[in-house]
């Protein structure tokens, strides 16, 4: 049985964008061994979702899980990923850290606030705040990002709606019994154009237990929010011109586990994750993965690029899968940071790429690259664009000379939906 690198960048790819003359950093950075792998290889292009996926979504459709069937909400993934126990009927949020002035939201990271400070904040909240009827845990995960799980002995509900501005709720209807009882999918949809004002959380259904749950995470902004204000960090942060985090704002409820299957008793392939995000690492706990520890992404893609590689090497001969999700691309699709994006994916093909097909064992090894969704530097936003993709290893080489959007899309692999993509790797690598 062949290994198996399955390698996610987060965010890579992207839309032509006119500030480089119609091009996408994929077209423009210089690559030379992933196109390696692509010149090498099989490609073609991947359907993540029919609308722009949360990072969530995607990474739960990759791995091969019908979205559809498994997908109970952001929140709970992010509290498991966080390391906060979750029962099923728990109520769990993402959340962000945000900056609110006059009941105007002007940065909904908070300046991009520091995991050392949002951690201050947040033992802060925890300390001094309390709800009605119920307890919480939150905690600060990385950076402005945050996970909030509230319990209560009263029935909770995940039908709410956000308070994050950037993303909205839709509710999908999947599936209606004979009583009239239906079936909700909760995904979220990246917003262009977000209104950026304060808004309340409201209960998506007329139950007791949606019109608690809103109320109750309501009172945490709120309460949480005189905390944060008063705290002398965002004081100081305001005497120097930064943004503070004087608000939180909460997104993607669930109030279940999702029922990934187990990847090592569905396919016998014995998985092993190296991520950076919580989320990420939260899918991987509930997919069956070993979790390998790695400090998280810090200013210096080349330390972290040798580090994530040296890991890799050292473990390979004790797992016969690897997932790798590489976040470094996708905050710069955010920032609408053009030349950021570029440098960062050179950046992760020299000091990751180029160490790993030097070392690695090529002729019993498949490499698989692609991305979890597309975020495009102009809108700044996910989009529901397809993503290239390259695998690598016991193919058929189809002559495309390097991985892009345009390229790709040209490969023998032609487009596909991911959800069929892992139920393929697995059969190829034991061929």
């Amino acid at each position: 049985m062949k290994k198996l690198l399955f390698i996610v960048l987060d965010g890579a790819a992207d839309t032509p964008n006119d500030k480089i003359n119609g091009k996408t950093p994929y077209e423009v950075a210089k690559t030379p061994n992933i196109d390696f792998l692509a010149r090498n290889g099989r490609n073609g292009l991947l359907e993540i979702l029919p609308i722009p996926p949360e990072s969530d979504e995607a990474v739960i459709s990759l791995l091969g899980y019908n979205v559809f069937d498994v997908y109970t909400g952001r929140g709970p993934i992010e509290a498991v990923g966080s390391g906060i126990e979750l029962k099923d009927g728990d109520l769990a949020l993402r959340c962000n850290f945000a900056t609110v002035e006059d009941n105007k939201i002007i940065n909904m990271r908070a300046g991009r606030i520091s995991t050392k400070n949002s951690k201050r904040l947040a033992n802060a909240i925890q300390r001094s705040v309390y709800l009605t009827g119920a307890e919480f845990e939150f905690k600060a995960i990385e950076g402005y990002r945050g996970a909030l799980v509230i319990r209560s002995s009263k029935k909770l509900s995940g039908k709410i709606s956000n308070t994050h501005p950037g993303y909205d709720l839709r509710l999908l209807d999947i599936f209606w019994d004979r009583d009239g009882n239906v079936k909700y999918v909760p995904l979220s949809e990246a917003v262009r154009e977000p209104l950026m004002e304060v808004k309340e959380c409201m209960p998506l259904e007329n139950k007791k237990s949606a019109k608690f749950s809103a109320n109750l995470v309501n009172e945490f902004i709120e309460k949480s929010s005189y905390v944060l204000k008063t705290h002398p960090l965002n004081k100081d942060r305001i005497s120097k011109g930064k943004h503070p985090a004087n608000m939180i704002m909460t997104r993607s409820a669930g109030n279940r586990i999702p029922p990934l299957f187990n990847l090592k008793k569905q396919y016998g392939v014995k998985w092993a994750c190296f991520v950076d995000m919580p989320v990420e690492r939260g899918i991987a706990k509930l997919a069956g993965m070993d979790i390998i520890p790695i400090p998280p992404p810090s200013e210096n893609m080349e330390k972290d690029m040798n580090l994530r590689v040296l890991t890799l090497l050292k473990n390979i001969p004790y797992y016969d899968a690897f997932y790798v999700h590489i976040k470094g691309p996708d905050p710069f699709g955010h920032l609408g940071d053009i030349n950021g994006k570029i440098n960062c994916l050179e950046e992760i093909d020299k000091h990751f790429f180029e160490p790993l097909l030097n070392d690695i064992d090529l002729e019993n090894t498949m490499i698989v690259v692609t991305s979890d969704h597309t975020t495009s530097t102009e809108h700044k936003v996910h989009t529901e664009n397809p993503v290239p993709i390259v695998i690598f290893g016991g193919e058929t080489p189809d002559q495309i000379a390097r991985i892009s959007e345009k390229e790709s899309s040209k490969g023998s692999l032609g487009k596909m939906h991911s959800k069929n993509l892992m139920p393929m790797l697995m059969r190829k690598i034991k061929k």
